[in-house]
């Protein structure tokens, strides 16, 4: 065989498939109709995908070139201190707060890389068909944005199966968070058609402790809204991706940082709101339905603990995907259905009002 060319692997790229660690964004399709036109045309749409994938993978391109330098001047001092603070938080991340069970992978190919990979595991639901609408609606009459509820309610969840020392506060637990910069990096050519995986990530959480008594549900939602949208300020997503992708670019400091990972863990909870399905759901004349889409990431070197993403196909149910390594499979599956239940029940215009508060909030699902 001989090698027509090489491409070198670049900031977020190299992260991600480094020492053989492919990360695949995996999706999962529920679709109802003819299936012969979905087989009968397997084969031009895997030579479509292998034309416009060259690395025959999606492609990750959210990186410095494309998200622009922050700070003008002052980046190298505020890099220096944001990679610092990286840095201690992956050495606090040795003693995590959700319990895991790291099992390695020992029946693969043996390979000459030095990193372990480890077995992720997965757990899929769906919402009822009418959760989109009911929680739309809860929005807009409490005037937040869906990422509001759901990061709220995740926070919740984990607060309840994984506390700490005092279960009346709510405390900051510091969650990463996937965004979908298609639409937001300046000077971008990306166009809602371009089929690659463009995303950017920084780390979020709450200001401070709240009392999960007194607190209304609502107020936590808005919370989680404005935390979310600062993200997208030139301290939250653009200078974290810089650093990021400054700190794999050096070879020296790929490795300082990559030995830091406990078990290749990068962090202990990973959260997108993917969003809606963007285009129609019905093909070849209505012959095919989309129904739902499960959406993973299924990286098995460098890696979240939990990451938990949520897509919406139409204006219907919800679908919830988690890849975890939590030490208790039962845990788990409770945990992720507690965080579901949670969510029908503030999308619920009768259970969760303006008035409602946490606790009141936990009581009703617990």
């Amino acid at each position: 065989m001989e090698v027509a060319f090489t491409m070198e692997m670049n900031g977020v790229e190299k992260i991600f498939c480094a020492h053989g660690g492919w990360v695949t964004i995996a999706h999962v399709a529920h679709l109802t109709g003819d299936p012969s036109i979905l087989t009968q045309n397997v084969p031009q749409v895997l030579q479509y995908l292998l034309k416009r994938h060259p690395r025959m993978r999606s492609r990750i391109r959210v990186d410095g070139q494309l998200i622009s330098r922050p700070y003008g001047l002052l980046y190298p001092v505020i890099s220096f201190i944001g990679k610092h603070h990286l840095k201690q938080s992956l050495r606090n991340s040795r003693q995590p707060r959700i319990p895991v069970k790291s099992i390695p992978l020992t029946d693969c190919e043996q390979t000459t890389f030095h990193v372990q990979r480890h077995k992720i595991r997965f757990l899929f639901s769906s919402s009822s068909s009418n959760l989109y609408l009911n929680l739309h609606k809860q929005c807009r009459l409490h005037e937040v944005t869906l990422q509001g509820p759901l990061l709220s309610c995740l926070l919740l969840a984990i607060h309840n199966y994984f506390p700490l020392d005092d279960k009346d506060q709510l405390d900051p637990f510091e969650i990463e968070m996937d965004f979908d910069m298609r639409s937001r990096l300046p000077q971008s050519s990306l166009t809602p058609m371009s089929v690659g995986f463009f995303v950017g990530a920084t780390d979020v959480s709450l200001d401070r402790s709240l009392s999960i008594r007194s607190t209304r549900f609502w107020s936590l939602a808005h919370q989680c809204m404005m935390i979310t949208r600062k993200q997208l300020n030139r301290n939250g997503v653009p200078l974290s991706m810089n650093i990021f992708c400054d700190m794999m670019r050096d070879e020296h400091l790929f490795n300082q940082i990559t030995r830091l990972f406990p078990n290749g863990r990068m962090s202990e909870f990973d959260f997108s709101n993917i969003g809606k399905y963007p285009f129609s759901c019905d093909y070849n004349q209505g012959q095919i339905q989309l129904h739902g889409m499960h959406v993973i990431n299924n990286g098995s070197i460098y890696h979240s603990s939990s990451t938990l993403y949520i897509t919406c196909v139409g204006n219907n149910q919800l679908d919830f995907s988690l890849a975890h390594e939590m030490e208790s499979e039962e845990k788990a599956k409770e945990f992720f259905d507690f965080y579901i239940h949670l969510i029908e029940t503030c999308a619920n215009r009768q259970c969760c009002q303006t008035e409602t508060t946490l606790d009141q909030l936990l009581a009703m699902v617990g």
